[in-house]
């Protein structure tokens, strides 16, 4: 049994832990309450609206310095603008306080002895309608509709490893966008520390699509002003095909990322890089970079997303990287990374003869072994055609392309979203 010293020690460690801000609600109740706007606030604290908008919604929490100057706002809105009180607290309270609660252990055990409780506190609470909480059955019930509820929730749930989802939309100012409207500090001043703060403390990532295969890299994707702040060049320039543009191996940038022994894929520091080390255990180190104003977001394939705000632009890469896998470049290169994800070209298997894992054939996977065509499919000069002495014809392909005229629509076929 724990003794008076030790239970006032206790209250005195929690009465020197820093204070905690109001509940979410109450923040922006305390706002409102003085007559100041998000943006104005947002302003005080040196920060954007849609951060102030995370503080007030629970997505996300200041930190040092900034949480102190929010802690003394809300302290001194609180002294001004106090909580009004409510009524039916008052009766509420004592109604579960009249019940005998040593009597209660020897008539009822287990979730009935709450249920006198409930009969007595209810009629208090809303004596209009009695019979609206004296229903037994009701913590059954409640229980069984919030299944559904619990599983919908649970379908989108993030693996713990990567609380903040597969990506983030980082901004000059240091706010990283994340695909749930959660706004995260970044406090990296070179692409190096970027890389660092990535891997160590954003959270971002996705789990693996096959158990063969691997997590998915967390992906970075710099606006214009953010990618100036890292010392990149805003625009790249002097190729004429896009895919070729690459920074120069002397570039200032690239020769930071050699001397920190980090590593740079074949394609070099183009609009999507990926910086890499070899990875430690089954910690992969590895992060995508992603600069907007470089075109790495092609127009033709996401249409309007360059001019969006870069909230917005986590929201669309989101919305993609749940439904299909995180971008790596343009559709046809994420189509080529989401079917290598989720078949692997290898497998660990033990060796028989020494029994080490060794990384083996995964059959089935995608591209892993070149494969002959059928006879139909190849051409009559195709080996596979002439050792096998095929005869029956050929497949003769050809592109067609249907068309009618646009004054030929009626006027219900125009208003159709789709074409048949």
């Amino acid at each position: 049994m724990a003794t008076e010293e030790e239970l006032f020690a206790n209250i005195d460690a929690l009465l020197e832990e820093e204070p905690q801000l109001p509940p979410p609600a109450e923040r922006a109740r305390l706002r409102e309450a003085a007559g100041i706007t998000q943006a104005r606030l947002a302003t005080a604290l040196k920060s954007t609206v849609q951060t102030v908008k995370n503080y007030e919604n629970g997505r996300s929490e200041p930190k040092p310095p900034r949480l102190e100057a929010y802690q003394r706002l809300l302290r001194g809105w609180a002294a001004k603008y106090p909580a009004p009180s409510t009524p039916a607290a008052t009766p509420v309270a004592p109604a579960p306080a009249a019940v005998p609660q040593p009597e209660v252990p020897e008539t009822f055990t287990g979730p009935a002895a709450t249920e006198p409780q409930a009969e007595i506190a209810a009629p208090v609470q809303a004596p209009a309608a009695p019979e609206r909480p004296a229903r037994p059955a009701a913590r059954s019930a409640s229980t069984s509709s919030r299944r559904p509820a619990a599983k919908k929730a649970a379908a989108p749930a993030t693996d713990p490893r990567f609380p903040h989802g597969p990506l983030a939309v980082l901004d000059g100012d240091g706010s990283a966008y994340g695909v749930d409207g959660i706004v995260l500090d970044c406090p990296a001043t070179t692409v190096v520390e970027l890389v660092k703060w990535t891997l160590r403390e954003s959270g971002l990532g996705a789990p693996k699509l096959n158990r063969y295969g691997k997590d998915s890299d967390p992906l970075i994707v710099l606006t214009a002003a953010a990618a100036v702040k890292f010392g990149l060049p805003e625009r790249l320039e002097g190729h004429e095909q896009r895919r070729s543009l690459r920074l120069p191996e002397d570039h200032p940038v690239v020769q930071q990322v050699a001397k920190a022994k980090w590593q740079l894929t074949q394609r070099g520091f183009g609009p999507w890089a990926r910086i890499y080390r070899k990875a430690q255990g089954r910690d992969r180190q590895c992060v995508q970079l992603a600069v907007l104003s470089w075109d790495a977001l092609d127009e033709r394939a996401w249409p309007g997303v360059a001019e969006m705000e870069p909230a917005d632009i986590a929201r669309v890469l989101g919305v993609y990287a749940q439904r299909v896998i995180t971008p790596r470049g343009s559709t046809a290169v994420s189509g080529l990374e989401l079917m290598t994800a989720m078949r692997p070209p290898t497998k660990p298997e033990r060796d028989e003869e020494t029994g080490n894992w060794i990384s083996a054939y995964n059959p089935g996977s995608l591209g892993t072994e070149p494969m002959d065509p059928a006879p139909p499919e190849a051409t009559p000069e195709h080996p596979v055609v002439v050792d096998s002495g095929w005869t029956g014809g050929f497949l003769n392909e050809e592109a067609y392309q249907w068309v009618r005229s646009v004054d030929l629509l009626s006027d219900e076929e125009c208003l159709l979203p789709f074409a048949v």
